[in-house]
């Protein structure tokens, strides 16, 4: 060879270098050459129809054919209960899909309210209602399964797989006919998604139980779907085989209404605002609880109940604290963080994380709560009042019950030196009543004792005097307006008393506590004895007021 110049060249040997990837690809079968028919009737994902259907008397979607098309690939389940969340959160979501090419949609929730499930439902209904291209990733946790990854054309047909590598499956995104399609992602982490070699990236709409931080170059819209409320929880278990499926009984049919308000009271003691929780078997709910709360660390024990964020990025949102907005009418709620706080909801957990914590860090749950109307609002009013009269003797500061005015008593003072949590079932709980010591605030271990919350040998006041008089207690703490006095339990509780030498001649009174001298002005005991027979009085502990209290004097 003669360069320019006139100087000969060394000969060159020019070698082309195989395209690895491209002869990968080709040696491979790709999942596009298994199209099949899609067959899942349009009703099971037809989101248009959500808000009708959530305003009707049985707000359940059957959904068979889902049930049957991801069984194996991470599943859904054979009906889905619409509440009001998810109508507003299509309506959000719908009104964000036209931007996903510049801004992504991650949905942000607790494990078990349903994200997964909702993700479906707006991939099938862009793929064969808008007729998109649509490619759904999926995490799923199913023995050998790792992955699930389905293909809709937009024209009726779907291919799918399940654990592709993460090389295959940026070999598959490369094809040209899953070009300009709409990637949906369920499962993921934010670390696990953004990190270009797991084959994730680019995506339009990711659902995750992690925390995803927006940094300022990412224009992500981040809307949270929330957990569920009590009254949503007791209408889903009524109109489904809930009480079958949880082993709580039998039967669904002619259950009367108290055993569904015992099954459904006892059941969110444990799940909290949890779907997925609160259909598991009592046992299996339980041992859980127990199993996630001891494995939580102390920083994070510490926090009942934080603002979303807040630095926590890297960490998991735990399966003990959930999701919780301001107002679930307002489709600003689901986009702003500033309206979401993640909370403890189990009652049980906050038994079990509450003994370390102080009163301070309890009340910012009962704050919290009660701003929301959150179902576990109850369950915190009582542990406060057990947490108030355990600072009460430390801090020789006696926690105040006053009674609404015309009482027999103005006030009753606690201020016990010693306290009792005993008893794990309701006989073992009235054994432990026959043998109360003097100052002694008892509380049952078993969560469900019926009829009351404590019983306290304590001094009681009448109006105008500093002359005390020791009684004993029987006290209900509630958030309620009314309650219906039950003659049968006061007759066992009067029982075990008798068996007791230490409180012989001591008069006995039934106190109702509320939150505040609101609730206890309105506060109605239905079917209450006659004075002369048995006392009962109605009284306000304010938690607020005591913390306050605590406070001034140390």
């Amino acid at each position: 060879m003669i360069g320019k110049r006139g100087r000969k060249l060394r000969n060159l040997l020019i070698v082309k270098v195989p395209n690895l990837t491209r002869k990968r690809k080709l040696s491979e079968a790709s999942i596009l050459d298994q199209l099949e028919a899609l067959q899942v009737a349009e009703v099971e994902f037809q989101l248009d129809a959500l808000s009708d259907k959530q305003e009707s008397d049985t707000p359940i979607v059957k959904t068979p054919g889902l049930h049957a098309f991801w069984k194996g690939f991470g599943d859904f389940p054979s009906s889905y209960f619409v509440r009001k969340e998810e109508v507003v959160i299509w309506q959000v979501v719908r009104g964000l899909l036209p931007t996903v090419g510049k801004k992504r949609i991650v949905m942000v929730g607790s494990p078990g309210v349903g994200k997964s499930c909702f993700l479906m439902l707006v991939g099938l209904y862009m793929a064969c209602i808008e007729k998109r291209k649509v490619l759904i990733i999926r995490r799923v946790k199913e023995g050998d399964v790792a992955n699930a990854v389905v293909y809709f054309d937009g024209q009726g047909s779907i291919a799918r797989q399940k654990n592709l590598s993460a090389f295959r499956l940026q070999l598959l995104r490369e094809e040209e006919e899953l070009q300009g399609a709409l990637v949906l992602v369920d499962g993921y982490s934010q670390a696990h998604v953004d990190a270009e070699a797991n084959g994730l990236l680019p995506f339009h709409v990711l659902a995750t139980s992690c925390q995803y931080d927006a940094k300022h170059d990412d224009p992500s819209h981040v809307v949270v779907i929330p957990a569920w409320q009590r009254n949503d929880l007791e209408k889903y278990a009524r109109l489904t085989d809930w009480a079958i499926s949880t082993g709580l009984s039998r039967k669904t049919k002619n259950l009367n209404d108290s055993t569904w308000r015992k099954f459904l009271k006892e059941q969110y003691f444990y799940s909290g605002g949890s779907l997925r929780d609160f259909c598991k078997t009592r046992e299996a709910l339980k041992e859980q609880v127990e199993r996630y709360c001891s494995k939580i660390g102390n920083v994070q024990a510490y926090q009942l109940v934080y603002t979303y964020g807040s630095g926590r990025s890297s960490d998991q949102v735990d399966r003990i604290r959930r999701h919780y907005i301001t107002n679930p009418e307002n489709e600003e709620h689901y986009t702003k963080s500033r309206y979401w706080k993640v909370s403890v909801d189990s009652g049980y957990a906050l038994k079990y994380l509450g003994q370390n914590v102080s009163m301070q860090k309890q009340l910012e749950v009962f704050t919290y709560a009660e701003s929301v109307d959150a179902g576990f609002l109850g369950t915190t009013y009582k542990l406060l009042l057990r947490h108030a009269v355990h600072e009460a003797y430390a801090k020789k500061t006696p926690v105040v019950l006053k009674m609404n005015e015309g009482s027999y008593y103005e006030r009753i003072e606690i201020c016990a030196p010693r306290i009792e949590c005993r008893g794990e079932n309701e006989e073992e709980c009235y054994t432990c009543l026959a043998n109360l010591s003097e100052r002694t605030y008892w509380h049952p271990d078993y969560p469900f004792f019926p009829f009351i919350d404590a019983v306290v040998i304590c001094e009681a006041f009448r109006s105008g005097s500093n002359r005390s008089e020791e009684i004993v207690a029987y006290i209900q703490a509630t958030i309620r307006n009314e309650k219906t006095f039950k003659p049968h339990r006061l007759r066992k509780l009067n029982e075990a008393m008798d068996k007791n030498p230490s409180i012989v001649g001591v008069n006995r009174v039934f106190v109702v506590a509320g939150p505040d001298s609101t609730t206890c002005k309105r506060f109605t005991l239905r079917g209450a004895p006659n004075p002369e027979e048995f006392l009962t009085m109605v009284s306000c502990f304010d938690p607020n007021e005591f913390e306050r209290q605590l406070r001034a004097e140390h």
